[in-house]
């Protein structure tokens, strides 16, 4: 969480040793995962309460398909991936309404 706060940022992506993506831990995971559930703090990884069974896209994606997806799965948030399963970057709403899509 002190990364999150440091870097400004609602998620940070889990990576492996070889750089494939593993999931995401977001401010919800922290807070539904450790803080409601009372979670003992000190036993706990990253891989424990990180969000694993992510919906990602391509580069080579459309963003209508994107926004479709994030908008269907109610998605705050969608990793883009290369062949590999490489994180190449993290698409948002936020980013997304800087663009004038509507998830309403």
């Amino acid at each position: 969480m002190k990364k999150m706060i440091e870097y400004d940022v609602e998620c940070l992506p889990a990576i492996d040793s070889k750089g494939v993506l593993r999931g995401l831990l977001t401010f919800r995971d922290i807070i539904t995962k450790v803080v409601y559930s009372q979670a003992n703090v000190r036993k706990l990884k990253v891989e424990d309460i990180m969000t694993k069974d992510l919906v990602t896209c391509k580069s080579s994606d459309t963003v209508l398909d994107v926004v479709k997806t994030m908008k269907n799965r109610h998605l705050r948030r969608i990793p883009v991936v290369n062949a590999k399963n490489k994180l190449v970057g993290l698409i948002t709403d936020f980013d997304l309404a800087l663009f004038g899509w509507d998830f309403k």
